[in-house]
């Protein structure tokens, strides 16, 4: 139940602010970026997780990457306007705690929201550099090719 209800409340969100959907990725080039935001099936247990790619919109051939493609990626846990109690919602656990309509109110406020609230207003190299610094904790993955740009200081 989490992963149809977390779809549901994703594209709620996501379509609302123009990125297109490809099985359970979001996805839009704005500006000089690239974004892709999935929710992704635990192998162990009934939770999710959500991931979250940027990359240069020229590396991005036929409109569509996938996250692992991605230059920059990290997961909504790194997200530091979602917390550890929030993340929780990810859990098969928090399905069976609460109701459906319930848990859908709770993953639009707390996982759907504040992750659009990150990524939306991404549109080039500064603004991610800013998202790094300020809205993402070091749990980030950072490619060598733009490393060096994303983490000089200024």
């Amino acid at each position: 139940m989490i992963n149809s209800v977390l779809l549901e409340a994703f594209n709620e969100v996501f379509k609302s602010l123009g990125s297109r959907k490809k099985s359970a990725n979001w996805y839009r080039v704005s500006g000089d970026l690239y974004c892709i935001v999935g929710v992704q099936e635990s192998h162990w247990d009934e939770s999710c997780y959500v991931n979250v790619g940027f990359t240069p919109a020229a590396n991005v051939k036929a409109g569509w990457l996938p996250e692992s493609k991605c230059l920059v990626r990290f997961r909504a846990d790194a997200i530091t306007s979602i917390s550890r109690e929030d993340l929780d919602l990810l859990s098969g656990e928090a399905a069976k705690a609460s109701g459906e309509d319930d848990l859908r109110v709770g993953l639009l406020e707390k996982i759907a929201n504040p992750t659009a609230r990150a990524v939306d207003p991404i549109e080039n190299m500064q603004d991610l550099k800013s998202l790094l610094r300020a809205g993402v904790s070091d749990q980030v993955f950072i490619h060598r090719e733009i490393r060096g740009e994303l983490l000089e200081e200024g």
